[in-house]
Parts: structure tokens; C-alpha cells; sequence
């Protein structure tokens, strides 16, 4: 009785374990594969450099967020609220600047 008691609790362990995981992973885009040659220019035509704050934010954001007027918070907090997801959803620094454009306008 006691042995099932410890196996039922070091399950329940496990599965928290895994929600906590899961949870940190949060947003984090899928592994790029490689394109192959015939794919690189419309490769290029989607690389981050070439998409607009709308396009990324409906890509990356909508994931996990629903829309947020953009006069909820102030230039200053949706700075540094994209900058917290941008380490989360794996975004460069270019993609941040477009999305918290974005979001301010």
C-alpha cells in the first residue's frame, strides 16, 4: 500500500516535471530545415529581413496571444514586453523592432 502511495506520488512528480518543461518551452519556433537549391529564392522572399511587424506578429505572437489594443500600454512597456518574448519565441533583434513597431502604431 505504501508502495503504490510512492509510485502514484513520483508519477504526479513526472507529469508537474514535464508541465513545467513545457510551459518554459513556450513558444519556441520549430528547427529551419536546410532549402534545398530550386527553394532559395522563395526562400528569400520569407526571410525575417523581408516581413512586415504584421507578419511577424500573426506568425510568432498569435501562437499564444490573442490581439491587444496598441494603447494598452506605453512605447515603453511594449518595448520590454517584446523583448521578453523575443528570448522565448527565439526572435532576432530586427524581427523585435518590427513587431513592437507593429504594436505602436
Amino acid at each position: 500500500m505504501v508502495f503504490t502511495r510512492q509510485i502514484r506520488l513520483y508519477v504526479m512528480c513526472a507529469v508537474v516535471a514535464v508541465a513545467v518543461v513545457a510551459t518554459l518551452i513556450g513558444c519556441a519556433h520549430d528547427t529551419p530545415t536546410q532549402p534545398s537549391a530550386g527553394e532559395t529564392s522563395a526562400v528569400s522572399n520569407s526571410s525575417p529581413t523581408a516581413k512586415s511587424g504584421t507578419q511577424l506578429w500573426s506568425e510568432n505572437c498569435t501562437r499564444c496571444h490573442n490581439a491587444r489594443p496598441s494603447n494598452e500600454y506605453s512605447a515603453q512597456q511594449w518595448d520590454i514586453i517584446v523583448h521578453h518574448m523575443r528570448l522565448r519565441a527565439n526572435l532576432t533583434g530586427e524581427e523585435q523592432r518590427k513587431i513592437v513597431e507593429f504594436l505602436q502604431s
